[in-house]
């Protein structure tokens, strides 16, 4: 047991969980400037020492970030998708992508990740873990010829088009990304579709 310094006394499980949130959160926030040790030592509430002591080096706490990262953008898509029809559950997957490309914040955390696995063998290779994980779901759902090369084009362009977004910052966010959503299901009625893709876009922001 630990105490913060602040009047609380919390497991060094906690203390460690407490920085991690922090760190996320500042990631999320403020991109890759907000993770000196202080600003995160600060959003926590505990000793800059604390930190130190759970992750003694920078890419200790990238490398934590990066899993706690992913695994939340796997474990995101709908449960219930797997027990309803194949389309159902495509589009299930869809949707969950496409919210987290047009939302702002995963994609700061994203482009960080990403240039931080350009440095960091580990961080790359969590992020290439959760990318065939997604891939590897996609194909699932759409089964067909070449079902994991199709999969791993459609996870490519809906990051291109969070990119996209995320850089030029459009009147409508989220609009490409829908029609694009239209175009793999097969809408019939690309309007109609895409209208109602929008608006769980939008909910999952």
């Amino acid at each position: 047991m630990k105490s913060t310094g602040r009047g609380r006394k919390i497991d060094d499980g906690g203390i460690r969980e407490l920085i991690l949130a922090a760190a996320m959160e500042a990631l999320r926030e403020d991109g890759v400037h907000g993770l000196s040790q202080v600003h995160i030592a600060r959003r926590a509430k505990v000793r800059q020492s604390h930190l130190t002591y759970y992750f003694p080096k920078r890419h200790d706490l990238i490398e934590a970030m990066a899993t706690r990262f992913v695994d939340g953008i796997a474990h995101g898509v709908d449960p219930a998708a797997a027990t309803g029809s194949a389309d159902d559950a495509l589009r299930s997957l869809l949707r969950h992508l496409a919210a987290v490309v047009v939302d702002r914040g995963h994609m700061r955390m994203f482009t960080a990740m990403i240039v931080e696995a350009d440095g960091d063998p580990k961080v790359r290779a969590i992020l290439v873990r959760v990318t065939l994980r997604l891939q590897s779901m996609l194909a699932a759902r759409l089964g067909g010829d070449d079902p994991d090369q199709r999969a791993g084009t459609i996870i490519a362009n809906l990051w291109g088009l969070g990119l996209y977004d995320f850089l030029l910052r459009p009147k409508r966010p989220g609009e490409r990304v829908a029609s694009y959503i239209a175009g793999v299901t097969n809408v019939t009625a690309p309007r109609k579709r895409a209208s109602v893709t929008r608006h769980a876009i939008r909910k999952g922001r």
